[in-house]
């Protein structure tokens, strides 16, 4: 195939996948730039909206009206089609959750007979912000640098020793413990944009999402299998 077969073809492929993707499942007749800057003010599909990503959109949308009109033109070079190609396969077959969390297996954790010295100990040697706390493969809560605080806040009358087992500190340690900060499941099937929403939801808000617990269908009482963080989302979407 010529530069302009193969770009036809690609340009096509996202073309047919954006009007599909973004009117209910129906296929739309609107314009290929209209949908572009309909999607890009939404903020539904982070990949659109990168400024990299959507110059090299626009840029292929007025090249493919050149090329419509007259072939003889305009020849794609071989550097933007294959930054153009790049960019369409990760609109029209977007990552899942599952791609790019950190696997349980590869996750330090304690359970509720851990001590909570040793718990603390764990953040500091490994440089980790959470340890999550599991009892028969079931996520029962997630120790942070805040959890001790946090139960002394919740039994003012109370101390806290090193040598208390993490079950002494489940009340501070679960996922609601602190209405501001939250964590919350989604499932690994779950696309990259569906993550990246649940991160930016609340931005506007004084709440925090502090970490995506992957399940298999997102339910909270499925084993956890994995964690995402923003950062990971932001690597895999944006660089």
């Amino acid at each position: 195939m010529t530069n302009e077969e193969q770009f036809l073809d690609f340009f096509k492929k996202l073309e047919k996948y954006l009007r599909i993707e973004y009117n209910q499942g129906n296929y739309s007749y609107s314009g290929f730039m209209s949908t572009i800057y309909r999607i890009k003010k939404s903020n539904t599909n982070p990949l659109i909206s990168n400024k990299f990503n959507f110059d090299i959109l626009q840029q292929a949308s007025q090249v493919r009206n050149i090329i419509s009109h007259n072939n003889d033109v305009i020849i794609p070079s071989e550097k933007f089609l294959d930054s153009f190609k790049e960019v369409v396969e990760r609109i029209i077959k977007p990552l899942k959750v599952e791609n790019v969390m950190i696997p349980l297996s590869k996750l330090k954790t304690a359970g509720l007979n851990t001590l909570v010295g040793d718990v603390i100990n764990m953040l500091k040697q490994y440089g980790f912000n959470t340890i999550p706390i599991i009892n028969d493969n079931q996520l029962m809560g997630v120790f942070t640098e805040k959890s001790v605080f946090d139960y002394l806040s919740m039994n003012k009358n109370q101390t806290i020793s090193k040598k208390m087992k993490i079950n002494d500190l489940l009340e501070a340690i679960d996922l609601n413990s602190d209405p501001r900060k939250y964590f919350e499941f989604i499932s690994r099937d779950a696309s990259l944009d569906e993550a990246y929403e649940c991160f930016t939801k609340d931005l506007k808000s004084r709440r925090e999402l502090l970490l995506l617990l992957v399940t298999e269908e997102g339910e909270k009482e499925q084993k956890l299998l994995g964690i995402v963080a923003l950062r990971d989302i932001e690597k895999a979407l944006f660089n």
